[in-house]
């Protein structure tokens, strides 16, 4: 299958396929005209089949394309005893051995109706049933051959073994069983392939590379299958110790499970200076250590935290889509036993929640301070959380909606769409039948509810907010109500459109046109949704998902898919930084006192519109410098152990406050650099005594010139420490 709409770490979007039905008087003479070959003709084959003929220049393929193979097949007749796709899907999870990668291979007879076949009188209409008149067979057969890795990436690539076990063999009763030899890529050319036996591979480089499977008759005849596999390392670094979790609260009668990965820093033999790190939403709960630390470390974040002699602890829930609730419990005993494992008793730490992360770990400390349960923790950093909701535009849920049932990967996405999370996260969520209004789900509002019961937010500790969206205003690029999606097919046999617009700003709009028309008319569907009443949340600035755009790149045999513009808001800017007001839009920058507006105590935010969790230069600095002010000594409070410089608002204009906090008595210098390192205003040389103390900076060098709009670094030295902050000047 080639996908329509992706999703990355983490929420991606997937194709939505059509089929058109032929009537089933018809396969039953198939069946005997071409015996043990699946008829193809009773579905819209928009895997492209017929290119898969077992050529030696068959095109390479994915697990998508194998996994949509599997359901037209199916669909269209194939064996019963074949496993489903979602079986196909549970294979690609990682399990204890990230080096095993699992291949599936499908080698089949597919028969496709003769394009004359009505004109020559092999066929003849009868009422609304096609149906053959004996005269000769209707059909033509050809080999089908397809294979693909169930997970087409791997951080091993100078190591790894490929295995074919033989419930992943789909071969119809009349494809005679074969010898079967792989050509890796690795320069070794083909050697045997057995089934349920490990294939060892070694790489030398990174990169895509494209295997072939070759599969030899009795008769000599042989059949071609190329695949890929993406090498994105050749040996990422493993962890040091793996916690198996089980929550000792439930949630709903029903406990969470998970495993946290415990990566210690140099020299360290046990966890020392923990930072925990709550994993966002894996739709596909496909995410282990290596997807984790890839995505953990950007910009190289995770291995200079532990040249900084910072241990991470990586928490990893077996349901992501779960409840939130019910995964804070599984983070409370994380804490719990973090707390067990520091040698000093009163020793706090710091915890980052990533994306759906932040939620749980918001939860999970509320509800221990609630429950007067001493959770350590000195500093809480929210990455790009839903604190007040996440968006998918409206229209691109109802068109997974429209096509599920000819999908198995739109079917499966719309599953996790639905599951608890999604469903609590979401500020707007489709509807069965669909409403005239975006609304959340009502799992949303229990959501809301246990968070009051718990106290809300955490209290007893600093609470840190980075965003991925815009504080400036920048939108993603269209206006309410406009176009995201074009996609219209027109042919003899079918008319697809697949028409997605944005919601709009409360006024009555189209946000989906969905149009299957086949030749047989009892099988045409239709449906269109307009909503009314709606934030504008689509184009909102926020951290952005390029889903549109990656529906754009993909191919669908039917018709062209064309994404009007690349990227929506998944996480408004205003709801990453938990603020009062509910127009996405907010003037963020241009509020007085940010800080006024948020529970949180600290907020961070760039200029423009950024993908979401992306770690940056520029928050990788918000990040070290959180952590490491976030430090404390055992038993002593933050302001008694360490210094530390805070700003807002940030971005700014015309002026912004920085915060300092003084461990004790002693000179204390405050100045702002410009990024050569050429130091232009001095706002503090002198002796203070210790406690907080505020600044105010205006923008202006030494000589009261004003400066231009630009990234300037406020420097802070205190009690044998320096302090920095990255402070952005707006015109």
């Amino acid at each position: 299958m080639r996908r329509l709409l992706a999703f990355s770490l983490a929420l991606a979007m997937l194709p939505a396929l059509v089929a058109a039905a032929v009537n089933p008087s018809l396969q039953s003479a198939t069946a005997r005209l071409a015996p043990g070959a699946i008829l193809l003709d009773r579905v819209l084959d928009l895997a492209d089949s017929p290119a898969l003929d077992g050529g030696p220049g068959t095109p390479p393929i994915g697990p998508a394309r194998l996994r949509q193979l599997a359901f037209e097949l199916e669909a269209a007749g194939g064996p019963a005893a074949w496993p489903d796709v979602e079986a196909l899907r549970d294979a690609a999870r990682p399990g204890d051995d990230p080096t095993l990668l699992p291949l599936a291979l499908i080698d089949a007879r597919i028969a496709r109706i003769q394009g004359d076949a009505l004109e020559t009188g092999l066929l003849r209409w009868e009422g609304e049933q096609l149906v053959a008149t004996g005269a000769g067979d209707p059909t033509t057969t050809q080999p089908l051959v397809a294979a693909a890795l169930l997970r087409d990436w791997t951080y091993h690539g100078a190591g790894l073994r490929l295995i074919l076990r033989r419930e992943q063999l789909l071969r119809t009763a009349d494809v005679p069983a074969a010898t079967l030899a792989l050509d890796a890529g690795d320069g070794l050319g083909f050697r045997a392939l057995a089934l349920d036996t490990p294939f060892l591979v070694r790489y030398a480089s990174r990169g895509v590379k494209t295997l072939t499977l070759r599969a030899t008759s009795a008769d000599g005849a042989r059949r071609y299958a190329r695949f890929t596999l993406d090498v994105r390392d050749l040996q990422a670094p493993p962890y040091d110790t793996l916690w198996p979790l089980t929550a000792d609260t439930p949630y709903g009668g029903a406990v969470a499970t998970g495993e946290a990965y415990v990566y210690l820093a140099p020299g360290h033999a046990t966890v020392e200076k923990p930072v925990v790190i709550v994993e966002g939403l894996d739709l596909d709960n496909i995410m282990g250590w290596d997807e984790l630390y890839d995505l953990l470390n950007q910009e190289n974040l995770l291995e200079d935290m532990r040249a900084m002699g910072y241990d991470a602890v990586v928490l990893n829930f077996t349901e992501s889509t779960d409840y939130i609730q019910r995964n804070a419990y599984l983070l409370v005993t994380l804490i719990e036993q973090v707390q067990a494992a520091l040698a000093d008793p009163g020793q706090e730490f710091v915890i980052i929640g990533a994306s759906m992360g932040g939620l749980v770990a918001r939860y999970a400390l509320a509800s221990m301070e609630q429950a007067g349960e001493p959770h350590r923790v000195s500093t809480f950093i929210s990455f790009d959380s839903p604190q007040n909701g996440a968006d998918i535009p409206l229209g691109v849920q109802y068109w997974l909606d429209f096509f599920s049932g000819e999908s198995a990967d739109a079917s499966h996405l719309l599953s996790r769409l639905d599951r608890p999370a999604s469903r609590q996260m979401l500020l707007y969520h489709h509807t069965s039948p669909p409403t005239g209004q975006g609304q959340p789900d009502p799992l949303r509002a229990v959501l809301l509810a246990d968070l009051a019961a718990v106290g809300d937010y955490p209290q007893n500790l600093r609470k840190v907010a980075v965003a991925n969206g815009s504080g400036t205003g920048q939108t993603q690029g269209f206006v309410p109500g406009e176009q995201l999606i074009d996609y219209t097919y027109r042919s003899f046999l079918v008319d697809i459109n697949g028409n997605v617009w944005a919601v709009p700003a409360g006024n009555s709009h189209i946000i989906f046109e969905g149009l299957i028309d086949r030749i047989w008319p009892l099988n045409d569907d239709a449906m269109n949704v307009t909503v009314s009443g709606t934030l504008p949340l689509d184009g909102a600035p926020g951290g952005s998902r390029a889903s549109l755009q990656e529906m754009d790149e993909s191919q669908a045999p039917y018709g062209d898919i064309v994404a009007l513009y690349q990227s929506h808001c998944f996480i408004p800017t205003v709801s990453a930084l938990a603020l009062d007001s509910a127009d996405p839009f907010f003037d963020i920058a241009g509020a007085g006192d940010l800080l006024a507006h948020t529970p949180f105590d600290a907020l961070y935010y760039p200029v423009e519109n950024q993908p979401h969790v992306l770690v940056t230069p520029e928050n990788k600095a918000w990040f070290i410098d959180e952590i490491t002010s976030g430090e404390t000594a055992a038993g002593d409070p933050l302001p008694a152990a360490h210094a530390s410089l805070a700003s807002w608002p940030n971005p700014f204009n015309p002026a912004t406050t920085l915060e300092l906090e003084l461990p004790r008595a002693g000179r204390v210098t405050l100045a702002i650099y410009d990024l050569a390192g050429r130091q232009l205003r001095t706002l503090l040389d002198d002796r203070r005594p210790a406690g907080h103390l505020s600044l105010r900076w205006d923008g202006r060098d030494d000589t009261g010139t004003v400066l231009p709009s630009g990234v300037y670094l406020a420097r802070l030295t205190a009690a044998d420490e320096t302090r920095w902050r990255r402070l952005t000047l707006l015109k």
